[in-house]
């Protein structure tokens, strides 16, 4: 047999086989593929977290878009009686456990600027953030309690069945240049408490009042709230009293003081509200305020009073129209708003 020959029966020989073990594999159970690494519950922070792969990081996402459209009778020559905007929040927080707890962080967006961006621990919070004394009422838009969100360090812990929560925050100056800034912060304290449908706040704060051209005084505001289910209707009633520092009235805010501090200004606000559910989902509500401010010669009052149906069209989107009259140093006005939003 020639050379030629051995090869050929080589490769014939060497195919065969392939051909055979090819088949043989065929008839072995196949292996699936490892299914790729996907996001996972976190089900000790609650709904809505999810795993980010690759770390021990919880992060949820939520937020709102809403539509707005405003009228308000007796409006200057020159101002649109009426608004048709929209508006939106984007919030993340993130959290992970570690041997000194859980680590939480928060960044809220809304209308393109940073609303919060806030880091906390325990019962520490270190950022910008809500105050402790954001305890008003009202609607967003016809009621405007106290309630910025600032520049905070703030430590809350359970005191029996009550939170305390105490603060310092960016001082809320109410004066309009910025040569009257406080050189200090503002100091805040908060006691919640609640006894069955009853909840009850008490705050109050320690203001630092500089005057535009010299002397300083120490200014403080006390808040309260008390809110009272009644299952047939929530019924809330809230009250602000601030001597040199008025900023803790909510909007309508006079100067703290005159040029060299010493006519301090004083007010008080109150609030009124009860909402009443319809059916399942929608509710009634009827709120009423009152602003009063005076410092010398110089006060500011508004008296307000709303009603407004909030209807919810389907799960995680409501419309609320309201109506409302206020009277401001004097002057009335009607107006009216239509919200529509979507909670995500």
């Amino acid at each position: 047999m020639d050379h030629t020959m051995k090869l050929s029966t080589l490769l014939l020989s060497s195919a065969a086989l392939l051909v055979a073990g090819a088949a043989y594999a065929a008839d072995l159970p196949a292996k699936k593929a490892a299914p790729a690494a996907a996001p996972t519950g976190c089900a000790a922070f609650g709904a809505g977290y999810i795993a980010i792969p690759g770390g021990d990081t919880c992060l949820k996402i939520s937020g709102y878009v809403q539509g707005n459209t405003t009228y308000k009778s007796n409006q200057a020559r020159g101002t649109a009686p009426y608004g048709l905007a929209g508006d939106y929040g984007l919030q993340f927080d993130a959290k992970n456990q570690t041997e000194a707890g859980t680590v939480a962080s928060t960044i809220y967006i809304e209308d393109n600027a940073t609303t919060d961006a806030y880091v906390s621990l325990g019962g520490l919070t270190a950022g910008k953030a809500d105050s402790i004394l954001d305890i008003g009422g009202g609607y967003n838009k016809s009621g405007d309690a106290y309630g910025n969100h600032i520049g905070t360090l703030a430590y809350s812990a359970a005191v029996g069945s009550s939170t305390l929560s105490v603060a310092a925050v960016t001082a809320q100056d109410s004066n309009s240049t910025s040569t009257m800034a406080a050189s200090r912060p503002d100091l805040q304290a908060m006691l919640a408490t609640s006894a069955g449908p009853l909840k009850v706040n008490v705050g109050m704060a320690s203001h630092e009042v500089v005057g535009g051209t010299s002397g300083s005084a120490q200014g403080f505001a006390f808040i309260g709230k008390a809110k009272f289910d009644a299952g047939v209707a929530s019924i809330m009633g809230y009250a602000a009293y601030a001597n040199g520092a008025s900023a803790y009235l909510g909007a309508g805010k006079l100067a703290d003081s005159a040029a060299d501090a010493s006519a301090l200004s004083s007010g008080t606000t109150y609030q009124a509200q009860i909402d009443i559910p319809v059916g399942k989902n929608d509710s009634i509500g009827i709120f009423g305020e009152s602003i009063s401010s005076k410092q010398d010669a110089t006060s500011y009052s508004k008296t307000q009073y709303a009603a407004a149906l909030k209807h919810t069209i389907a799960s995680g989107l409501w419309m609320r129209p309201e109506i409302y009259t206020e009277t401001v140093n004097g002057v009335i006005a009607n107006g009216a708003y239509l919200r529509i939003e979507r909670d995500f």
